[in-house]
């Protein structure tokens, strides 16, 4: 999984300081590195960067191009997960010795995947939320000049939804969807006959719950 945390970290960091694509393929080939690749298998580098680069390119212009082809890296690179495990990782000892007992029992490549899933919901995630909002037409994507701080609030709530949701704890994710509700309610109340604040809530908040689920099996 080290390779697909790469990829979701590159992405994600990409996305997060201005979307600069010469940043995502530095960020590949060092997180290469770190996770045990070689130079022997640095030919991950321009694969990876190629799905940096669609992505990149794909947000600045409203595509899908970018999401549709990390969907197919990311299926390829799950089903690939053997053999493209790395033994000889320079960071091992390191994280050997950290004193978090929490971390005790996680293998080195779950850790690097959540960390690569974390950078990704920071900031890219709301590329996906964006897009499927667009699908459902631009009335609805108006409403988001109205709707003021999901920008801020969707890390915040796919970090906690993802969290609980690794850690078992999925009782604590009924309390970010309460807090949702009555956090939107003034706003949804006011919402005109056509429903469309509450359209672009609901949407809004399920692909972005949905998106901070979707790498959950993997740990």
């Amino acid at each position: 999984m080290s390779v697909l945390a790469v990829l979701l970290a590159a992405i994600g960091a990409a996305d997060l300081i201005g979307r600069r694509i010469f940043s995502g393929f530095i960020v590949v080939i060092v997180g290469l590195l770190l996770v045990g690749a070689g130079w022997n298998t640095l030919w991950l580098a321009p694969l990876l960067g190629i799905a940096v680069f669609v992505w990149i390119v794909g947000a600045r212009s409203d595509s899908f191009a970018g999401i549709t082809l990390l969907a197919v890296y990311t299926v390829v690179l799950i089903a690939l997960s053997e053999q493209l495990s790395f033994d000889d990782v320079p960071i091992q000892g390191w994280y050997d010795d950290l004193d978090i007992p929490s971390l005790a029992t996680v293998p080195f490549d779950r850790f690097a995947l959540g960390l690569g899933v974390v950078l990704f919901l920071t900031s890219a995630a709301n590329v996906v939320v964006r897009e499927v909002l667009t699908l459902t037409g631009p009335r609805v994507l108006e409403q988001e000049d109205d709707l003021q701080g999901g920008r801020v609030l969707g890390p915040l709530e796919r970090w906690f939804v993802f969290g609980c949701a690794v850690t078992g704890n999925l009782a604590a994710i009924a309390l970010v969807v309460a807090a949702k509700g009555i956090l939107r309610f003034p706003e949804i109340s006011r919402d005109k006959p056509e429903g469309l604040r509450a359209e672009y809530v609901l949407v809004g908040s399920f692909v972005s719950w949905g998106l901070a689920l979707l790498f959950v099996p993997l740990f």
